[in-house]
C-alpha cells in the first residue's frame, strides 16, 4: 500500500459514538466523508433506505474509464426519475429520492478491482431490492441495469458481477425508537469503506468517493 500523509489514521475505538470496524487501520477523512453523507441523507430523508452493493468488473476488461462509477450514479438517478415521473402519471404522489452514495475501490488477490458501495434513497418512495432476479420493475434491477450501462455491456451477459450481500437493506428512520442503533449498525457496515489495506491510497487512481450534498 502506498502512503500519503495528508490521510490521517484514526487511532479511536468509536467515531462520534459510532461503532467501527477495528480489525483494519481506518482513514480518519473517510470516516468523516461518510458521516457528512449520511447526515445530509437524513436531514432530506427522515427515513433513509441504505442498500450496500457490490459491483465487479468483467474478467476481459481492457482499463474502465475512472469515471465508471460516476456513469453508474448517472444511470440510477435517470432510472428513478423515469420512475418518479411514472408514478405521478399514474395518480401517484409527487415525491423526491436525492440518490447518495459512498463507494471505494478496492482490489486483493483477484486481477481486477472491484468497487464497495451503499446507496442512501428515501424510505418514502424506495425501501427494499425487490427480487435480485427481476429484470425490471424494482430496485435490484435498476443497479443491475445501471452496472451494465456503466459497463456498455448487455444487461444479460454480465451476471454475477452485480453482488447483493447478506444483510445488504438499512431502513434508517429519525423517529423511530431503534433509530441510534440503526444508524450505528450501518456506520459500522460502511467503516469498513475507510480501510487502508487492498487500496493505493495516494497513487493516481482515485478509490474513495461520495455524493457531495
Amino acid at each position: 500500500m502506498k502512503t500519503n500523509q495528508r490521510y490521517k489514521i484514526y487511532k479511536q475505538e468509536t467515531y462520534k459514538g459510532f461503532s467501527l470496524q477495528r480489525n483494519h487501520d481506518l482513514i480518519e477523512h473517510y470516516l468523516d466523508k461518510i458521516d457528512n453523507v449520511f447526515g445530509n441523507a437524513l436531514a432530506e430523508h427522515p427515513r433513509t433506505c441504505a442498500i450496500r452493493v457490490d459491483l465487479r468488473l468483467p474478467d476481459e476488461h481492457n482499463g474502465y474509464s475512472t469515471n465508471i462509477i460516476s456513469k453508474f450514479i448517472d444511470s440510477i438517478k435517470a432510472q428513478i426519475s423515469a420512475d418518479l415521473n411514472k408514478k405521478v402519471r399514474s395518480g401517484g404522489r409527487n415525491r423526491n429520492c436525492s440518490v447518495r452514495y459512498v463507494w471505494v475501490k478496492e482490489r486483493d488477490t483477484s486481477m481486477n478491482s472491484h468497487y464497495h458501495l451503499v446507496l442512501l434513497l428515501n424510505s418514502d418512495v424506495y425501501n427494499c431490492l425487490g427480487s435480485i432476479t427481476a429484470k425490471s420493475g424494482n430496485m435490484s434491477s435498476r443497479i443491475k441495469k445501471a452496472w451494465s450501462s456503466a459497463l456498455g455491456i448487455d444487461y444479460d451477459s454480465f451476471a454475477g458481477l452485480v453482488h447483493f450481500p447478506k444483510k445488504c437493506v438499512y431502513k434508517i428512520n429519525v423517529n423511530s425508537s431503534s433509530f441510534e442503533n440503526d444508524l450505528d449498525d450501518l456506520f459500522h457496515r460502511v467503516s469498513y469503506f475507510a480501510k487502508t489495506n487492498t487500496k493505493e491510497v495516494g497513487n493516481r487512481s482515485n478509490n474513495f468517493g461520495s455524493s457531495r450534498r
